[in-house]
């Protein structure tokens, strides 16, 4: 009997050796295929943050323009349009920072936010080259209507956004 098992035993050996290999091949697939789903999810919960991140930033920023303009609004009731002309700038600068911001598929949004800041560059174009100036009572009334108008607008995108209120008020 010794003869047997001093023959077979490298061959008995062999086998449990595969067999052993094969359920540590096996074992190693497995692993791996659960890394992956990991990696996936850890992915997918990194672009749910980036993209909870980027919202309040943008509803931070479009209700920081709100109260900006909140400010224009006293500073040319009280005929200060020097003083209003850096506001504007931020305003302007504001929103070119928010819609950097804004993914690609909120289109209508996006070009909401173009249209306010072509509005208020005009705006500022306009107070620049007359700060000095006087300016009429008509004129300063369409002033005033269109910062209602864009603050209006931008309340609506901030209160869509879920931080803000529609008077720009943070909850």
């Amino acid at each position: 009997m010794t003869g047997f098992w001093s023959i077979t035993w490298g061959d008995i050996a062999s086998v449990v050796g595969i067999l052993v290999s094969l359920g540590g091949f096996l074992w190693a697939i497995k692993a791996a295929s659960g890394a992956r789903t990991a990696s996936n999810e850890a992915k997918k919960a990194a672009t749910e943050t980036r993209n909870s991140v980027a919202r309040h930033l943008q509803a931070v920023d479009l209700q920081r323009a709100i109260g900006l303009i909140g400010r224009i609004k006293v500073l040319h009731d009280n005929e200060r349009w020097e003083a209003s002309a850096e506001l504007y700038q931020t305003i302007r600068e504001m929103l070119s920072d928010i819609i950097v911001r804004c993914p690609k598929g909120q289109a209508e949004i996006r070009e909401k936010l173009a249209t306010a800041k072509t509005h208020v560059r005009y705006m500022e174009d306009f107070v620049r080259s007359r700060a000095n100036e006087t300016v009429p009572d008509r004129q300063r009334s369409r002033f005033i209507q269109g910062l209602n108008e864009i603050q209006s607008d931008l309340e609506e995108l901030a209160s869509g956004m879920g931080f803000v209120d529609s008077q720009g008020e943070a909850r």
